[in-house]
């Protein structure tokens, strides 16, 4: 597997859906704050981010958010597997700065990508999976400070962009002990 935070990037090749968004992609800018998707609503758009960067939330029963993912410049912002299936989301896609994407409709474009390759979305799915079935071993098998050093090591223009919080959550430890890690 690729030591890259959104691995699922070298597992398949996004060139086409990427470019197809960038060409006939309609530019939103979002917020802090401002929901790209919400929980529970079926995604109608899949982005590309073209400047700051978002992240991916569950939450808890308490109400708190718990961030499992990000999205950076060049990266698809999508709740990919639910959307695919129709599902309604079982994340939020948050802005956690202002907000550059281009959005294209879902069905739409993955309609014209499977023009093209008629096992993409498949390929997606599977490259998904994979990414996050990574991620799952690496809270077992990595410390937080190896976990953060892989993040930071993926991302190192836009690490220190990053709100503790957020990054503290995606890591499963406080703000406190990333303060400590980044020393």
């Amino acid at each position: 597997m690729a030591d890259t935070f959104n691995s699922y990037k070298d597992l398949v090749d996004l060139r086409p859906l990427i470019e197809l968004i960038r060409t006939e992609g309609k530019p939103v800018l979002y917020e802090r704050g401002e929901y790209l998707l919400h929980e529970g609503d079926i995604e109608k758009y899949i982005s590309v981010v073209i400047s700051g960067y978002c992240r991916y939330v569950t939450h808890r029963s308490d109400g708190s958010e718990g961030v499992v993912g990000f999205s950076f410049p060049g990266d698809i912002a999508s709740g990919f597997s639910d959307r695919m299936y129709r599902n309604p989301s079982r994340l939020a896609i948050i802005a956690s700065c202002r907000l550059e994407v281009l959005q294209l409709p879902f069905g739409y474009a993955f309609s014209k990508i499977s023009e093209h390759d008629r096992h993409f979305t498949l390929k997606m799915e599977n490259a998904f999976s994979r990414t996050l079935f990574e991620r799952h071993l690496n809270l077992y098998k990595l410390t937080p400070a190896e976990r953060y050093r892989k993040f930071a090591a993926s991302y190192p223009e836009i690490i220190g962009q990053i709100l503790v919080k957020e990054l503290a959550s995606f890591l499963q430890i406080t703000p406190q002990h990333l303060r400590c890690i980044r020393k």
